[in-house]
């Protein structure tokens, strides 16, 4: 129930890549021929240069800004159907089209999907 819950908030994200990287070592292992291994080695590398360049971009004040920039407007939107339309009962806010739920999913995802990868290149 609370991994149902945490998956629909986009916190299932983080989980992701980790199951990604475990099915790729897997296809790996299982791999018939050398081709297959090679494919699998690729998409481990592709997962391992996502991670190392997450990790990159956090390191520095001058590129960890931009992800709290672009969830601003998300905050702020949710905080005000939140606060001022559901609790106040002081507004109406108008819904979003399909393309800016989408973006606001995206922005939502990446701000979650990048958290562990900068904590641990903190360390």
């Amino acid at each position: 129930m609370i991994g149902t819950i945490l998956t629909k908030l986009g916190l299932g994200a983080i989980s992701e890549i980790g199951q990604q990287l475990r099915g790729a070592y897997q296809a790996k292992l299982n791999a018939k021929n050398t081709t297959e291994r090679l494919e699998a080695d690729v998409t481990i590398s592709r997962l391992e240069a996502q991670q190392a360049v997450l990790i990159a971009e956090q390191g520095s004040w001058r590129t960890s800004w931009i992800r709290p920039a672009f969830a601003a407007p998300c905050v702020f939107y949710w905080g005000k159907i939140v606060i001022w339309d559901k609790s106040l009962g002081w507004g109406s806010t108008p819904d979003l089209s399909t393309e800016q739920h989408a973006i606001m999913g995206v922005i939502v995802g990446a701000y979650f999907l990048t958290r562990p990868f900068e904590k641990r290149g903190r360390r």
